[in-house]
């Protein structure tokens, strides 16, 4: 159910619709995602959600506008669970939830590092791990990368001897048995197979939505996010996967 007290709320739920962020590709779409994937959804939880409407012309406005609505949303002490938009809205979010729990890991569940080296001062949606690590927000060891399918070659320079953990398919049930450490876990809906995931930019992913939720449930995010989904590239099944991914991090934030 929705609340509008964030007294009464058991979860936040963040909408940030932007695809300002997206600068490589010319297939962009994420603007609507977030009204999209909540259209029509009923929550078992008490769910308030709030919104950041983007500023059209800076993507460096609009990411002050969300790491100054998550500051205030962080100030009630309740899982928030953030629905882009493009990769470049974690950038904020994270940045705030990480001082709030300096303890907390990032887990990375996405078809792409995204590392890549920014161009100028836009922190795109390719480059968030890298700015984050380089500002000194996670370390290299609190960056986990599950689901990943592509590396660049420079991608691959950036990341190599660093320390950060890389868990590949046939690692991933042994990780999440072991893994117990607080996280923020970034769901990017390209991590899903092509065939669920054509609504998305790059649909470059291997994992079937059961494996994502298996993620979801094991890990228990302290906060987390959804992002890529790109509703007018759907082809049918996007949107009900990202809808599937959200149900199950509102269940299992804590």
């Amino acid at each position: 159910m929705r609340t509008n007290k964030f007294q009464d709320a058991d979860v936040l739920v963040q909408k940030l619709p932007s695809d300002m962020g997206i600068h490589r590709n010319p297939c962009k779409g994420t603007l609507n995602a977030p009204r999209k994937i909540l259209e029509g959804l009923e929550f078992d939880e008490k769910v308030l959600v709030d919104e950041v409407f983007p500023d059209e012309f800076s993507l460096k406005q609009t990411q002050e506008k969300i790491l100054a609505n998550t500051r205030e949303l962080s100030t009630y002490g309740r899982p928030l669970v953030s629905i882009g938009g493009d990769h470049s809205v974690t950038y904020p979010v994270a940045r705030v939830l990480k001082q709030k729990h300096p303890e907390m890991k990032l887990l990375w569940l996405d078809a792409h590092l995204d590392v890549k080296e920014k161009v100028g001062d836009h922190v795109s949606h390719d480059v968030v791990v890298r700015q984050l690590v380089e500002e000194n927000v996670f370390k290299p060891e609190e960056v986990y990368f599950l689901g990943f399918t592509k590396i660049d070659w420079d991608e691959k320079e950036y990341v190599e001897d660093k320390g950060f953990n890389f868990v590949k398919p046939e690692e991933l049930d042994q990780f999440l048995s072991n893994f117990e450490e607080p996280s923020y876990l970034s769901v990017d809906i390209d991590v899903l197979i092509s065939e669920v995931a054509r609504g998305t930019g790059y649909p470059d992913g291997e994992l079937d939505v059961e494996t994502v939720l298996d993620v979801i449930r094991k890990i228990r995010p302290l906060h987390a996010d959804l992002v890529e989904v790109a509703p007018c590239l759907d082809e049918g099944g996007t949107v009900e996967a990202a809808q599937e991914v959200l149900q199950a991090l509102l269940k299992n934030v804590r």
